[in-house]
């Protein structure tokens, strides 16, 4: 398969995709839905089943339409449909065991500060309310921890990474410029939740801006590694996580150490992603992403 789209192109497929990701939420539901109501659950695991196909659909259409391509000697190279989407790479085994295991340990690194939190008060990681199961007779604990930790992770790192983020790769954008469009697309396909959540725009803007943020950090996994399974990883690990309780902090009997541990886990995090766009080790042999020689 080819790839090689204009950069306008690319932009409007990868739109395309996140428009159709959201719409499929919706057509056809009467009424506001309940986000949390096991039946909408239900449903909308077959309407992300199907956004999903879509999405699949959409890079088809664009490898085969030559009036989408442009003739550029920098175009990539032909790879097989599994390479492009991160299914599959011809890796040797220790690049494959780095990819599957660098982004959670990156991830755990950016969470090292509520890691010692819970492990300071004792508390279980599925300490969500919406994560617990407490007696409910329709599964709908169940249900919440699947679509947070499993079907959620899957469908979005599919859909915003996989089929959208070998897009903009291949229309010639920069590492950073790809990043950076996927994860503005991913923010935006957010949104909806003003309209099925009920939270004041406050809460959507702050919405926006950490979802924009994971974008970035799960589309530079996806085009480092040239695998989708990193980042799905690191999707579920942090859906697992939550936000941090920031605010719990100043009143922690271990104020202190607690704080210490916030600011180096995150300094960390920073500190080895900047290091790794800068010097880009040969670690994973990524299609997308250009390694030091």
């Amino acid at each position: 398969m080819l790839l090689c789209l204009t950069p306008w192109w690319a932009v409007f497929a990868a739109a395309a995709i996140s428009a159709l990701f959201v719409g499929c939420l919706y057509v056809g539901v009467r009424g506001v839905p309940n986000r949390d109501d096991p039946a909408v659950i239900k449903q909308r695991f077959v309407r992300v089943g199907v956004a999903s196909a879509l999405a699949l659909v959409v890079v088809g259409i664009a490898a085969s339409v030559p009036a989408l391509q442009r003739s550029d000697p920098t175009c990539p190279a032909p790879a097989s449909a599994a390479r492009w989407l991160g299914v599959a790479a011809p890796l040797p085994t220790d690049a494959l065991l780095l990819a599957l295991l660098l982004p959670p340990a990156l991830t755990a690194v950016l969470f090292f500060g509520p890691l010692v939190h819970c492990w300071l008060d004792n508390e279980p990681l599925l300490s969500d309310p919406l994560l617990r199961e407490s007696g409910d007779p329709a599964g709908g604990a169940r249900l919440r921890r699947a679509r947070n930790l499993l079907v959620g992770p899957l469908v979005e790192e599919w859909t915003f990474r996989a089929c959208s983020c070998p897009l903009l790769s291949s229309a010639g954008y920069s590492d950073a410029q790809a990043v950076w469009l996927s994860a503005v697309l991913f923010g935006a396909a957010h949104i909806h939740h003003r309209y099925d959540a009920k939270v004041p725009w406050v809460a959507v803007l702050l919405q926006f801006v950490y979802t924009s943020l994971f974008g970035a950090y799960s589309s530079y996994l996806f085009l480092r590694t040239g695998l989708i399974y990193g980042p799905l990883l690191a999707h579920s690990f942090c859906n697992l996580m939550g936000l941090p309780s920031f605010g719990r902090v100043p009143g922690h009997r271990h104020a202190w150490g607690l704080a210490a541990a916030y600011l180096a886990g995150m300094a960390s995090f920073v500190g080895l992603v900047v290091a790794d766009a800068r010097c880009r080790p040969r670690l994973f042999h990524s299609m997308f992403w250009a390694e030091a020689p």
